[in-house]
């Protein structure tokens, strides 16, 4: 069981994700080259601190309400008379700040993690019928220009989020929900499945949906022993890797063997034609089981000879279908075909007529599947990291197969802006995944009769190779033995942000340890130096001791832990904590200060003339990629780069 099941609710809403971009160029990072227009928004040409410069990192859900619901037996309904969880909010703390949202680090902005999130089940007042806290997870399966006709950028870009609820806290009364009551006997170890599927970003700062998207959800059961942030199931697959000629993405379904039923969610697979759920019209489409392992995408099929048609056709051109339903179809199958699809490829076919069609896209080759569960790491050098690979055939457990495992090359220039920008930052991209040597892990591994395998990275010390920035950022990819290329996800890789060696000193002071780390945060989070406490001066520091304290001694999930990004190594986060809680004789606080030392005056770095003379530019003739749009270029130019080298 998952959310992609019978038992299950859909929902649909506005998320915000009021990111900080001033962090988004990793030359920001460098202390001795900062300038003071990277807190400004972008002007013209002139990046500067990019869209969204005064971003507190805040991730929440608005005005998200239950659609639909769905029994065990499966049927369902979309009416509150007949089930009082339809029309329920779903909706974040009322307690606390809301979540963050956070990429890994500068140089890998293609895993952003939600952290901190409470979800809560509610009619809007007090007790609420669930509360539950969201498992920190990074999206996946990003596709960039989802959403057609629209000017480039993030806006255009669509994810999926999939995690658990854990920490769940029922009410005593769930109104009679024959939904509710279904839900909670199911539920196993204290833990729900819950997918969010995100698009119809705005970057727009004029806009009066600037930093809201659109979200819709499902929440169902969880399954012990399941992945947690991916469908182990059945994967439709583009043939080129990346999307179709119709610009469909990958998607997920799942055979349920109890009911004989198929599972499709398309919540993160068509193409649309706005940012609110309208999807673009590709005639009738129709989930399908190819006869010939051998049909390829885009080639012509007939009903009953090329392929057994999955109930109707789908109907997403219905209104609101979507939202309504959060991209989940299910149909369930007559015993015949069931067994059938056992080992055929399931397939979408857009149909030319009653009979004829066209493969739109089609399961894995030969129904392999690979994926790493718990895929984004924070590591100290010295620990290991342990990953849980899961691989299946046709949905099936692949058991005693081989998996290959290896580091990607040295990768340059990841993280920057645009070549365009008249007045970069002055200091140098670093090169990740090198060195090398700072991790070991095995060149294969076999796959237990459950169709696991665990990979264990051991870690050392990468000794600083980034210079201004802490640790190195490392990228793992991983395939099945036989796997045609292609038929993963280009982003499916295990990823480490693996810190420096770093010990606590003695008597930290304020001039050796704790401004040239306080600084950096300071320079890349305007909104919290100019508004509550500037981390880069020692006064101001110092009249905000306790909250600081506080900040940083929370767990990383909690949602004011500081620093938002979670990419301060723990030796720091302890050095912060020891300066800021040591006690003078008579009980006051020494936040010890030091001795000023010449190498520490670092020569202010003056604006570039370019500022000055440059004629303005109307921000109107500007096309704004959006991060997310611009790293991904940026990634594809340096894999090219480093391809043509070999």
């Amino acid at each position: 069981m998952s959310y992609l099941d019978n038992l299950r609710l859909t929902f649909a809403g506005d998320f915000q994700a009021d990111v900080s971009t001033v962090n988004n160029d990793v030359r920001h990072f460098d202390n001795a080259t900062f300038e003071d227009r990277f807190q400004n928004f972008q002007q013209g040409n002139v990046a500067n601190g990019w869209w969204n410069s005064i971003g507190s990192g805040a991730y929440r859900l608005i005005n998200c309400k239950v659609q639909s619901v769905h029994y065990q037996d499966g049927s369902g309904t979309t009416d509150a008379t007949v089930d009082p969880a339809v029309g329920l909010f779903i909706d974040g703390s009322n307690d606390r700040v809301g979540g963050k949202l956070v990429d890994l680090d500068p140089q890998w902005q293609l895993a952003s993690q939600i952290w901190g999130l409470k979800i809560r089940l509610t009619d809007g007042k007090i007790p609420h019928l669930l509360t539950a806290n969201f498992e920190p997870a990074a999206f996946r399966d990003i596709l960039f220009g989802r959403q057609e006709g629209a000017s480039p950028g993030d806006q255009t870009a669509a994810a999926s989020f999939q995690s658990v609820l854990t920490d769940l806290e029922w009410g005593d009364n769930l109104r009679n929900s024959r939904f509710l009551l279904e839900l909670k006997k199911a539920t196993s170890d204290g833990l729900l499945s819950i997918r969010l599927a995100t698009f119809g970003y705005s970057t727009n700062s004029t806009s009066n949906r600037f930093t809201i998207g659109t979200v819709i959800g499902a929440i169902g059961p969880y399954r012990p022993k399941e992945p947690r942030s991916f469908v182990l199931g059945r994967r439709m697959v583009p043939l080129n890797g990346e999307k179709t000629a119709d610009n469909v993405n990958f998607f997920d379904c799942r055979v349920d063997e109890a009911t004989k039923t198929v599972f499709a969610d398309f919540a993160n697979a068509l193409p649309l034609i706005d940012g609110y759920g309208s999807l673009k019209n590709l005639n009738d489409i129709q989930l399908a089981v190819l006869t010939d392992e051998n049909t390829k995408e885009a080639q012509q099929v007939s009903k009953n000879s090329d392929f057994i048609a999955l109930g109707t056709t789908i109907p997403y051109r219905e209104q609101n279908w979507l939202r309504q339903t959060s991209g989940i179809w299910a149909v369930k199958l007559q015993p015949e075909i069931f067994e059938l699809i056992q080992n055929k490829p399931l397939a979408l076919i857009q149909m030319s007529n009653a009979t004829n069609g066209v493969v739109v896209i089609r399961e894995s080759i030969n129904g392999l599947l690979i994926r790493a569960d718990n895929f984004v790491h924070r590591v100290e050098p010295g620990e290991t990291v342990r990953t849980n690979l899961f691989a299946v055939v046709y949905g099936k457990p692949l058991a005693d197969a081989k998996i290959t495992v290896a580091l990607l090359p040295p990768l340059e220039g990841q993280g920057g802006g645009r070549d365009t920008d008249p007045s970069p930052p002055k200091a140098t991209i670093p090169v990740i995944n090198t060195p090398a040597s700072a991790l070991s892990f095995p060149a294969s591994l076999s796959t237990n009769p459950e169709g696991k395998a665990e990979l264990s990275i051991v870690t050392t010390n990468p000794n600083n190779p980034r210079k201004y920035l802490d640790g190195q950022v490392y990228m793992i990819q991983y395939q099945l033995d036989g796997q045609i290329e292609g038929q993963q996800q280009q982003f499916d890789f295990i990823y480490l942000l693996l810190h420096d060696e770093y010990v606590v000193p003695e008597q930290p002071t304020w001039l050796d340890h704790i401004q040239p780390i306080l600084q950096q945060y300071s320079n890349l989070y305007p909104i919290m130096s100019k508004r509550l406490v500037n981390l880069g001066n020692y006064e101001s520091v110092k009249e905000h001791r306790a909250i600081l304290e506080l900040a940083f001694s929370l767990h990383p999930s909690d949602p004011n832990f500081m620093p938002v990004t979670r990419d301060l190594s723990h030796p720091k986060q302890q050095t912060i904590l020891k300066w800021l809680r040591q006690k003078t004789a008579d009980g006051s606080y020494a936040l010890v200060y030091g001795e000023p030392k010449l190498s520490l005056q670092q020569p202010k770095v003056d604006s570039p003339e370019v500022l000055v003379q440059a004629a303005p530019v109307e921000i109107e003739e500007i096309e704004d990629l959006g991060g997310k749009t611009q790293f991904y270029q940026g990634f594809q130019a340096a894999r090219k780069i480093n391809s043509d080298r070999t």
